[in-house]
């Protein structure tokens, strides 16, 4: 009679025990995800500043880059190991033991739909502080090992060390004065973290979807 109760209890415990896993890899590990970011951005001047962990509609991003073209939602992930991925579907390629090892750190996930997710929410934000400027997306992986497969994904898929080169190449808008753009981080620092790298209308405007370049997509290590 206490078997099913037993079996439920273990499920609960040990989705419990992963979601802890997965936020100490997150905040206690070091160097933490935001330091990781920050380090891979420190060469690139003033106009480009990072706000770490901003709650934008009831709903906490990773990581925002504003830099003089508009802003770049980053979407992180910690975890090692290859990952392969064709256009939406993502898998993490493990095998033996170390499959079910897997269950106790942080998850892959869909980065894809988490970036879609968080471009929309930023989206909406702006368009009720009635700020009009450009959104794009990129997902980071962070871990120094991590092996990418790469084909013709949503959104570019980077190295840590890959990102400040990228963030480069977006297009500047010279509509994007520096006043809205502080503006905008004032309104996105409060209570967030905020980092410099070196020094520390009503209409919509579409998702740039900036695809990685081709050296970028190539399996690397």
């Amino acid at each position: 009679t206490l078997l099913l109760p037993a079996y439920v209890a273990m499920l609960l415990g040990f989705v419990t025990f992963n979601i802890g896993m997965q936020q100490i890899g997150r905040w206690s590990r070091n160097p933490r995800n935001d330091q990781v970011i920050d380090r891979s951005l420190e060469k690139l001047g003033d106009r480009y500043i990072v706000v770490h962990y901003p709650e934008i509609g009831g709903k906490r991003l990773d990581h925002l880059v504003i830099y003089p073209g508009g802003a770049l939602v980053l979407t992180a992930k910690e975890i090692d190991g290859e990952i392969a991925v064709e256009g939406k579907r993502w898998r993490r390629k493990t095998r033996g033991i170390r499959r079910f090892l897997s269950f106790s750190g942080p998850q892959l996930g869909q980065p894809g739909s988490e970036t879609d997710n968080a471009v929309a929410s930023f989206e909406t934000y702006l368009e009720k502080q009635q700020m009009e400027i450009d959104v794009n997306g990129v997902i980071v992986f962070l871990h120094p090992i991590t092996e990418l497969d790469v084909e013709n994904p949503e959104y570019p898929v980077l190295h840590a060390d890959e990102l400040a080169a990228f963030i480069q190449t977006l297009d500047v808008d010279e509509t994007f004065s520096r006043a809205e753009r502080d503006q905008l981080i004032e309104k996105l620092s409060q209570g967030a973290d905020v980092h410099a790298p070196v020094t520390s209308s009503s209409r919509r405007r579409p998702v740039r979807r900036k695809s990685a370049p081709k050296v970028l997509t190539e399996k690397a290590s």
